[in-house]
């Protein structure tokens, strides 16, 4: 994906279209200013996104460098140098270092790649000493440690004795083991060494860059969770683009398009497909983390572009108005689907629905959305603050399940839920993969969320049927409660014993809503989360129940 500067350098600074939304009331003060701190997050997208989608799959250790010779991002945490020397002038792009005696290929980003973000100056690619076991004469005993780290020090620059005194050993020894690096080689000469391992790198080089990068990595993805129970698409538009679709289900059912959260294109249960197609249902999935178009353009106006393109696939390839099924982040884009085109939207179902941003001022309930929402609003650079945590963690499956199981230590039934997305394994392949191809897409979350779905949902002609668990601690049940009191068309279904993950806990509930039966008294519980009780409103909470639907 072409990720050009100037598309991404509108991410945070255009956030100031939100408070026109909300109200200047609403957000006291901040967002007028491009805070330092967001360009400093949006700078760190730029890099993050260029690496993992315009760079090919380097078989070792490799890392973005600035125009000092800083790390700024790579694919190995054991591989970023503090600072690397660089070379003053260098005509032909290409450059050989070493750092920590390993040796290190240099390359000028600007001269292979176009349109790379100001702060990649170089590729550094550290070539370790299995590199060369090709090039000996016996690869099965290579170079021992000793002299990998000899020969680094040749090929970076330096003449035998400076290698020597930078090895901490005596000229004579190193002498020796150059004339055994020489019979591995099986060359006489350092120039004849050198061409040699020149020519190999130059080899290896053009062979990777050769190859065709992999652009759709969400596909084998989606093939090993779920193998031919998934129907992709890629939908030709009047624009020119496509659209990715996924399809569960029973491909002849009613249609139901799922926006989905944060975390995940996906809803993760054992028996999805099987259930889906128990109920009829047509289960379609338009993920926003891979439609083109993502980063080339503001969240609002991505927003917009999205909800159109989604509307046209609906128009010509549905032909009848859908169901949108939401959970938590995904309500803002469904909400606004509805809104901008009614006609193509006949019902919404939403579980785990995130805290009402405009109600979160003052409120007394212990939520951490409804705490991020304040700061976020309060403060700019909270949002680069999530950006960064959020690219830190995706780069580490350890630290992020941790994180995840934390952010939500007060809930019994979310840890259940989690702790199995963490033994599957899901969860967590889906969060790295968004984090090194879609962090602009986060960035659009995470604003678009601040927009205030409830204004929209609040105006909506069309039925809301809200699936909340009683033990959410990201949005309690009191919040939605207080929403759906005096929209008639609202209605609020309590699940006493789920958490904010209730679409994942209680699939075939969410389902058997969906499909339009909303008492469920003979629906399955979930194997994770068992379900002890069904229509029992939640202690000091009264489940919403008004007009017809």
């Amino acid at each position: 994906m072409n990720l050009p500067r100037a598309a991404l350098r509108r991410h945070l600074s255009r956030l100031a279209e939100i408070p026109k939304l909300l109200g200047s009331a609403a957000l006291p003060r901040g967002w007028e200013e491009d805070d330092p701190e967001i360009r400093e997050a949006r700078s760190q997208i730029e890099v993050q996104q260029f690496f993992h989608t315009r760079l090919p799959a380097f078989d070792m250790p490799c890392c973005l460098l600035d125009s000092e010779g800083h790390a700024v991002y790579g694919s190995d945490e054991a591989f970023r140098p503090q600072e690397l020397q660089l070379p003053a002038v260098n005509e032909h792009g290409v450059f050989i270092s070493e750092h920590n005696n390993d040796l290190v290929l240099l390359l000028d980003v600007s001269r292979y790649w176009s349109d790379p973000p100001p702060r990649a100056a170089w590729l550094a690619l550290n070539i370790g000493p299995r590199f060369f076991d090709t090039l000996t004469a016996n690869p099965e005993t290579g170079l021992t440690n000793s002299e990998y780290s000899l020969l680094s020090s040749l090929l970076a620059g330096h003449d035998l004795k400076q290698a020597a005194e930078r090895l901490n050993t005596s000229y004579d020894t190193k002498r020796k083991q150059l004339q055994v690096i020489f019979q591995k080689f099986e060359v006489t000469s350092q120039a004849a060494l050198t061409r040699l391992v020149s020519t190999r790198l130059m080899a290896y080089f053009i062979e990777t860059l050769s190859r065709p990068l992999d652009d759709r990595p969400e596909r084998k993805l989606l093939a090993r969770h779920y193998g031919r129970d998934v129907l992709v698409h890629a939908v030709a538009l009047e624009s020119g683009k496509e659209l990715p679709v996924w399809e569960f289900g029973d491909r002849r059912g009613r249609p139901l398009v799922f926006f989905h959260g944060l975390l995940s294109p996906s809803t993760f249960y054992e028996d999805k497909v099987t259930l889906l197609r128990r109920h009829g249902l047509r289960w379609i999935v338009v993920p926003r983390f891979f439609v083109p178009g993502a980063a080339d353009t503001h969240p609002l106006g991505f927003l917009e572009t999205y909800s159109d393109a989604l509307a046209e696939y609906v128009r010509h390839f549905i032909g009848e108005p859908v169901t949108c099924v939401a959970v938590n982040s995904g309500v803002s884009w469904a909400v606004h689907f509805a809104h901008r085109h009614p006609e193509l939207a006949s019902r919404l179902v939403i579980a785990g629905a995130p805290y009402p941003p405009s109600h979160s001022m003052g409120v007394a309930d212990r939520s951490m959305q409804a705490a991020l929402s304040n700061a976020i609003r309060q403060r700019p650079f909270v949002l680069s603050a999530l950006v960064r945590s959020y690219a830190m963690l995706t780069r580490s499956p350890a630290l992020a399940a941790r994180a995840y199981r934390h952010a939500y230590r007060d809930c019994p039934a979310d840890l259940a839920t989690i702790d199995r997305y963490i033994e599957t394994g899901w969860a967590l392949e889906w969060l790295r993969l968004i984090g090194e191809r879609a962090t602009a897409s986060v960035v659009a979350d995470l604003a678009v969320n601040e927009r205030g779905w409830e204004h929209e949902a609040a105006d909506l002609q069309q039925p809301l049927a809200f699936l909340h668990g009683g033990q959410d601690t990201m949005c309690p049940p009191a919040a939605i409660a207080r929403f759906c009191e005096g929209i008639a068309r609202a209605e609020l279904q309590l699940v006493p014993d789920a958490g904010h993950h209730v679409a994942a806990s209680h699939f075939p509930r969410l389902c058997a809503l969906a499909a339009g039966d909303l008492l469920l008294r003979d629906e399955p519980t979930s194997s994770a989360v068992p379900e002890k009780t069904i229509d029992k409103p939640v202690e000091g909470v009264t489940a919403a129940r008004s007009g017809p639907h």
